[in-house]
């Protein structure tokens, strides 16, 4: 005899069969990887899924061995809205992928963590749930003040641990730590997936930009304090580029973090103004080299949005550094143009391009022979009208537009 009890265990082994389907499309397989499986009690997700109207074949795929359209399901924003009790098991559930995959994967486990905070974000907006599961755990120590935790508050603690996830992980830039950083920078999303007002986003936020910044600080003082010391030895050229090449590992593990394009733009800018004073090309040209890649990203940000006018000058004086050491001149061009691009009122980098530009003319003037084409007079006209209006004091200039006139003066072809 089939009893109510029989088909309860059956459901709760098939909601097992399922959970564990979902866990290894989530962490992968797990006879190939040291993960811990999870807790029976885990399979509530399966349950609770169902009861908040999962649709059957895709719970029926998910058994069958295709999770896919289940995760579609769970994951489609937003939260706010659904059942707490799913959105709790999802909040525990995405937690644990997340803490199986930060040594191996962290991008995977920074998109586990950002969709475990906004299934406690959604949760915290609903308060009654948490308000009620802490009273049953605490009891009448509940209503005390000094250990209570208001639901809104639960989202900000993992906010705070994963900041104390990433901290730890600041110096030797580990894996886990990148993990944890990258979903702190990720918080907006979290927010969107969650669907919350707007108060309750903006203290997760808040929260997740105090974390973030303290790590990178953390990253970076490594190197800010190798730098000084390098600077009180009277080592700073010799030593220099080899110490801030660590702020590109940092870069890196911080996932292309803009905070620490702006750091290093700020320290190239001191080291490269030593070896411009004391004419080491080559020095110059190794010192920039490595960091291309976070000026051409930090250029980006600063073309996208000119607001961020407040770290414009050393990344176009970067821009000016490379037109410096480079030979050709469409290159040095291209390079004085970019710097001018990212900060329009740089000195240098008007001064570099309007030089270029008075340069180019004169060639163009110097290729003419017997006859001057009144297309390319035109030209020349254009480009010192440019080198002036960039930079009336170009020592160059007066002679130019003095050898422009003087080809005024000889016969023009068409």
């Amino acid at each position: 005899m089939w009893r109510a009890e029989d088909q309860a265990l059956l459901e709760r082994l098939e909601d097992e069969v399922v959970l564990g389907r979902l866990f290894v499309h989530h962490v992968g397989d797990l006879r190939a990887a040291s993960v811990p499986a999870l807790p029976p009690r885990a399979a509530g997700l399966v349950a609770s899924a169902r009861r908040a109207g999962a649709p059957e074949a895709a719970l029926a795929a998910a058994h069958a061995g295709d999770p896919a359209p289940l995760v579609r399901w769970l994951e489609t924003p937003p939260l706010a809205g659904r059942p707490p009790e799913l959105l709790h098991h999802l909040a525990l559930y995405q937690g644990a992928v997340a803490r199986a995959l930060e040594d191996v994967a962290p991008e995977a486990s920074a998109n586990a963590w950002t969709r475990a905070l906004a299934a406690w974000l959604a949760l915290g907006e609903e308060r009654a749930y948490l308000e009620a599961l802490e009273e049953a755990v605490l009891g009448a120590a509940h209503r005390s003040a000094d250990i209570r935790l208001p639901p809104e508050r639960v989202a900000l603690e993992l906010l705070g641990d994963l900041g104390r996830r990433a901290g730890a992980s600041s110096r030797e830039l580990a894996p886990r730590g990148r993990a944890a950083l990258l979903a702190l920078a990720w918080t907006g999303a979290a927010v969107s997936l969650a669907g919350i007002a707007e108060p309750a986003a903006r203290a997760a936020l808040a929260a997740a930009e105090r974390h973030r910044i303290s790590t990178l600080d953390g990253a970076l003082s490594v190197v800010g304090e190798a730098i000084a010391a390098a600077n009180a030895r009277g080592a700073l050229v010799t030593e220099g580029r080899t110490i801030l090449e660590r702020a590109v590992a940092v870069w890196g593990w911080a996932g292309q973090d803009e905070t620490v394009e702006q750091w290093a733009m700020d320290q190239i800018s001191t080291i490269g103004w030593e070896l411009h004073r004391a004419r080491d090309w080559t020095g110059l040209r190794a010192l920039l080299q490595p960091f291309r890649p976070l000026a051409e990203s930090l250029a980006a940000r600063i073309e996208r949005e000119p607001a961020k006018i407040a770290f414009s000058s050393h990344c176009a004086q970067f821009f000016v550094f490379l037109a410096d050491v480079e030979d050709a001149a469409a290159a040095r061009r291209a390079l004085a143009e970019r710097a001018v691009r990212v900060c329009p009122t740089h000195r240098n980098g008007r001064l570099v391009l309007a030089s270029l530009l008075c340069d180019e003319a004169q060639a163009k003037l110097r290729a003419m022979t017997l006859f001057f084409r009144r297309d390319e007079m035109s030209q020349v006209e254009a480009l010192l009208a440019r080198a002036e209006k960039l930079y009336p004091q170009l020592r160059d200039l007066p002679e130019a537009k003095a050898a422009l006139e003087r080809a005024k003066r000889a016969p023009l072809s068409r």
